[in-house]
C-alpha cells in the first residue's frame, strides 16, 4: 500500500497542499503500540531503523493541515541481558528528549508446558502494555487533548478501545496506522475514519540522531545518550569498516 488511502475506497486521496495557518491546524496525538511497532521494524533486518524518532516519524505521517502535539509510546523493558536492558533504558530516555511521552508496563514470568510429554518452560509475558494505551487514548480525549487520534498498531485487542473513541466521542477522527509489512486489523479497520501504513521511507526519514542531549533539572549538566552501534546506518558502519582496514594496513 503506498501513501494514505481513504477507507474502503482503494485509492490514495489528493494530499491537501498549500500553506495552512498554525491556529487552524487540527491537532494529531499519535498512540503506539510499542511491541507491535518494534517486531513489525525487526522483521525488515535492518537494526538501524530501530533507532527511530517517534516524534519526527508522527510529523512524517500526518497531513500538513494537523500539527502532532502529542506521542504517547506504550512498551515495557524485557528482563533479559543487561545490555538489551541498557539499549532499551536509553532509547526510552532519547525518545523522552523529543517530548514523546512514554508509558511503561512490565513482564511477568509465567509457566507453561506440553500436555503430551510434561516439558515445562518459562515464559516472560508483557502486562500493562495494552491498558496503558487504551486509558492513554481515553484520557486524552476526555481532556479534549486531540481531534484526530492515530492508533499506530497491527493488534486487534484495540479494537475496543477504537470503539469506545467512536462511541463517545464520534466527531473525534480515528486514523488506524499499520506497522510496515503488517496487515489493517479488520476489527479496528472497520472503525477508522481512515487506514493508513507505515513505509520504509517514513522510518528512514524519521531516526534520531547519533548524539542526543537528555536534559535533567535546571542548571544540571545534560546526559548525552549515544546511538548503539547496533544501529548504526549502513553508511556509517561502512565508514568504520574502511576506517579498520586503512588502520591495518
Amino acid at each position: 500500500m503506498a501513501g494514505r488511502e481513504g477507507k474502503g475506497t482503494g485509492k490514495t486521496p489528493p494530499k491537501s497542499g498549500g500553506w495552512s495557518f498554525p491556529l487552524f491546524r487540527k491537532r494529531a496525538a499519535f498512540y503506539i503500540d510499542g511491541f507491535n511497532l518494534y517486531h513489525a521494524v525487526d522483521a525488515y533486518k535492518r537494526p538501524y531503523l530501530k533507532w527511530l524518532n517517534l516524534k519526527a516519524l508522527g510529523r512524517a505521517i500526518a497531513p500538513k493541515s494537523e500539527a502532532v502535539k502529542r506521542v504517547v509510546w506504550c512498551s515495557a523493558i524485557r528482563p533479559q541481558s543487561k545490555s538489551k536492558i541498557k539499549r532499551h533504558e536509553d532509547y526510552m530516555k532519547a525518545l523522552k528528549s523529543q517530548g514523546v511521552i512514554c508509558r511503561m508496563g512490565h513482564f511477568v514470568h509465567a509457566t507453561d508446558g506440553c500436555n503430551s510429554c510434561g516439558h515445562k518452560w518459562q515464559l516472560s509475558v508483557e502486562k500493562q502494555g495494552d491498558v496503558n494505551l487504551a486509558l492513554s487514548i481515553a484520557a486524552d480525549a476526555e481532556d479534549d487533548l486531540f481531534d484526530v487520534c492515530y492508533l499506530v498498531t497491527a493488534d486487534g485487542d484495540h479494537a475496543a478501545t477504537a470503539r469506545y473513541l467512536k462511541e463517545r466521542f464520534p466527531k473525534k477522527k480515528l486514523v488506524l496506522v499499520t506497522p510496515p509489512g503488517r496487515y489493517h486489523n479488520r476489527h479496528i479497520e472497520r472503525m477508522a475514519d481512515e487506514c493508513i501504513e507505515i513505509e520504509t521511507h517514513h522510518l528512514e526519514a524519521s531516526l534520531l540522531p547519533e548524539m542526543t542531549k537528555v536534559r535533567k533539572r535546571l542548571l544540571q549538566k545534560p546526559d548525552i545518550i549515544s546511538r548503539p552501534e547496533q544501529y548504526d546506518p549502513p553508511q556509517v558502519r561502512q565508514k568504520a569498516h574502511l576506517r579498520l582496514i586503512v588502520n591495518n594496513g
